[in-house]
Order: C-alpha cells, then structure tokens, then sequence
C-alpha cells in the first residue's frame, strides 16, 4: 500500500505539462510551437543574441530547427516554451527546463528573450519566477541549475533576484571573441521539499 501512494505522488503528466501556460507579472509562457521556429532561427542567428548561447547557430535551418522541436516535445526529461509579452499577446523568446534527471529531481534551465526590445525590462525575471514555480510546484524537482557566461551581466542580475546562487566557476571555460571567459554555474533549490 505504501509503494502504491508513492507512485501516486510521483506521478506526472508529462503531455499536460508541455502543454501548460504560465502567466507571471508581464509574461506568459506556453507551448512552443512551429510557427514560432522561424522567428527563434532570426534570434539564434543574430550575434548580439548568439553571444550568450552555448551554440553557433549559423547553419540552422527550418528542418533542423523543427525535428529539435519534435524531440523537445517527445522527450520525457525536457520542456520547452514560448515567451509573449501578455498584454501585447506578442512572442518575445524561448525558455526551457531541461535534462531532468526524475532520480534526483534536478533540472538545467535556458532562456532566451530574443526579441531585444524587451532586454532590461524585467521580462526574464518574470520567466524565471514562472519556470520556477513550474520545476518546484508542477514537476516537484529540488534543484534547478544553469550555466551563464561571466559577461551576460543583465541575465547573472535576473537570476540572482530570483533567488540563484553561484555553485561553481569554471575558468576560463568560454572563448569569445579572443578571449576565455568564465562560465558561472548557478542553482536554486526548493526550500519546501
């Protein structure tokens, strides 16, 4: 009977997740969908955006773009969402948890507001706080970690009022534009669990 009540609580939606939406403060996050991929291929191709990713995007494509799209839907340890600015009902970026080790209850999160117009503006941190309720209340993980270069200083900014601490540093981990950088790794944990 008692491993019969674990399963329960454990148990988790995967398919109603990934079809969840999330307002917090100016933002709604919502599905991913395909219509949204030629807009994110503009963002992860622009170099003021790409310099805070962990990828060169310069060679994707549409179809390469919407078979990740299929796989992020499919996956079982990773969810992925559009980012609109709720008033306007406009798509402004992308954001995700994952790698999400179920064992552990951790999770990797990503973000991107691609739309530049709406940098500074407290939209990230308002996605942040959205997907944090969404790992700790939803998905019940502990820990939620992510990785963010030494020199994106609007992100590192959002994080930390959002509750982020630094775990780690990795030295000299990220060359950019001729010179090695460091990578930050940051977490926040479920106090309630």
């Amino acid at each position: 009977m008692e491993q019969a009540t674990k399963q329960t609580i454990d148990y988790i939606d995967y398919r109603a997740i990934k079809k969840t939406k999330i307002s917090e403060g100016k933002i709604l996050i919502r599905p991913l969908t395909k219509k949204d991929l030629y807009q994110t291929i503009n963002w992860l191709k622009d170099p003021q955006i790409n310099k805070f990713l962990a990828s060169n995007f310069n060679d994707l494509t549409y179809e390469k773009e919407l078979e990740w799209l299929k796989e992020m839907k499919s996956s079982l340890i990773d969810f992925v969402f559009g980012i609109e600015d709720i008033k306007l009902k406009k798509y402004i970026g992308n954001c995700g948890i994952h790698k999400v080790d179920w064992e552990n209850k951790i999770c990797e999160f990503g973000i991107i507001i691609g739309d530049k117009n709406y940098w500074g503006k407290n939209f990230g941190t308002d996605t942040i706080k959205a997907i944090i309720k969404l790992a700790f209340k939803k998905l019940n993980l502990q820990k939620i970690r992510l990785f963010v270069y030494e020199y994106n200083d609007r992100a590192i900014n959002a994080y930390k009022k959002c509750g982020f601490k630094i775990k780690d540093i990795l030295i000299k981990d990220h060359l950019f534009e001729n010179y090695y950088w460091n990578t930050l790794e940051m977490e926040i944990i479920n106090e309630n669990v």
